[in-house]
């Protein structure tokens, strides 16, 4: 009769919430820390022109995820005269 409780408590549905809920905090997670270590990078990058900076910086805050990914893809090259080695 206990196994009657549970399932009328919704114990199952409450157990698969729990779960989706755990992932979704997991992934939010996940793209805080991507976001911070864009813009961390993009701050700590020397030679940036502050236009362009603040362009980075609004793509970032406005599509972390793909912004993230295309600071880190494109923005750090781009931002590097050709032939230059940071020291």
């Amino acid at each position: 009769m206990s196994a009657w409780i549970v399932l009328a408590a919704g114990g199952t549905e409450a157990a698969r919430t729990g779960v989706w809920e755990s992932g979704a905090t997991v992934a939010g997670a996940v793209v805080v820390v991507l976001m911070v270590a864009a813009v961390t990078s993009l701050l700590r990058t020397p030679g940036q022109d502050p236009v362009l900076r603040l362009f980075w910086l609004l793509v970032i805050l406005a599509f972390p995820v793909a912004g993230a990914g295309l600071w880190f893809v494109l923005g750090r090259r781009a931002g590097h005269a050709p032939g230059a080695h940071p020291a």
